[in-house]
């Protein structure tokens, strides 16, 4: 008994020498020293498609803005929604670059994630059809694409139909689960469906060069793409999930100014493997079109999405899309002055 006494002195005593040590070597040693020796938090992002949308989470890692803020990042593409939200709800991913389809599906299956930011409160689809579909009405019979029934894709699929007054039953419109838009635009070309709604104009000048029109746009509320996180997250690590959202609302306003276009030319030709830089061009200008200088969350964009999505899913009746946001962080960002100041460093 003595000797594990003893064993157990010497190793407090140890320990104790240990944290003086370090007490003092924070004290004596300079600031920028203490900065550097900082480790950095790391963290893993999930997104579902690669579109230009994509390009500010590019930009944030390719750039290095995540360092800037303290953090190291592990980007993952999880083209399945479901299990990216599992993911998120896990907490094996920390935050998800998605948008109101990911809060909507964890709200009906009873997980609590937020919306903290929207980059995209107002979406924008293409409908592009095959040469011999000339009008809504040669729709009836034909096969469109999507990502998933419940997706995204698939909500502006059933939004651009709505618009145009037919319906999937009634018109006997059959929808194919391809892919995401790198997947769908191919098989467009190949025959494989008759039709598809793009939400990006990157595949639009190739589908035209050979023969492929675009039959008509949308352009309906949607809370598409932003930042979602698990609630516990936010209340546990709110600085961690602050520094997340400076460096990819930093990176937005990056992708904004004008200066910056031929370097996110280059990442969206880079990341989307583009032959053609012109392609990736059609995705930029949609961006400039697109993307909110004050990235608060879309109520109208949650609504929306949780009508068609309750098409599937009763249960999404219930749910209270205010309930799915969390506008904290963001209120905090601009009453600092953080926007202001990114407005300033990016101005022309």
């Amino acid at each position: 008994m003595a000797r594990f006494s003893t064993l157990a002195n010497c190793r407090l005593s140890f320990r104790l020498c240990l944290v003086v040590a370090l007490i003092t070597c924070t004290v004596l040693l300079p600031a920028r020293v203490t900065r550097a020796a900082a480790t950095p938090t790391r963290i893993v992002i999930g997104f579902p498609s690669p579109t230009p949308r994509v390009a500010p989470l590019w930009i944030a890692q390719d750039l290095d803005f995540f360092g800037k803020y303290g953090l190291t990042s592990q980007i993952v593409l999880v083209r399945n929604n479901q299990i990216l939200t599992a993911g998120i709800a896990a907490g094996d991913i920390d935050v998800g670059y998605t948008g109101g389809t990911t809060v909507l599906g964890a709200a009906a299956a009873g997980v609590e994630l937020k919306m903290v930011a929207s980059f995209v409160s107002r979406g924008r689809g293409y409908l592009m059809v095959r040469p011999e579909i000339r009008k809504p009405a040669d729709l009836a019979g034909k096969r469109i694409g999507v990502q998933s029934i419940g997706g995204t894709l698939w909500m502006y699929v059933m939004l651009t139909l709505e618009q145009l007054g037919l319906d999937t039953a009634r018109d006997r419109i059959h929808l194919l689960v391809i892919g995401d838009q790198t997947v769908i635009a191919p098989a467009l070309e190949s025959q494989v469906i008759d039709a598809a709604v793009l939400t990006s104009r990157t595949y639009i000048p190739g589908l035209k060069q050979k023969g492929f029109s675009l039959l008509t746009e949308v352009t309906p509320p949607m809370a598409a793409t932003g930042i979602v996180a698990r609630k516990i997250a936010l209340q546990k690590n709110p600085e961690i999930l602050e520094n997340i959202m400076k460096a990819l609302i930093e990176a937005e306003y990056y992708v904004l100014a004008p200066s910056n276009k031929s370097q996110v030319i280059k990442t969206i030709v880079k990341r989307l493997k583009l032959a053609d830089a012109s392609a990736a061009e059609e995705g930029y200008a949609d961006t400039l079109k697109e993307f909110d200088a004050k990235p608060y969350p879309s109520i109208d964009g949650l609504r929306n999405m949780q009508r068609l999505l309750a098409m599937q899913n009763p249960r999404l009746n219930d749910v209270n899309p205010a309930n799915l946001m969390d506008i904290t962080l963001m209120r905090k960002l601009e009453e600092s002055g953080f926007l202001a100041q990114l407005r300033a460093r990016y101005r022309e």
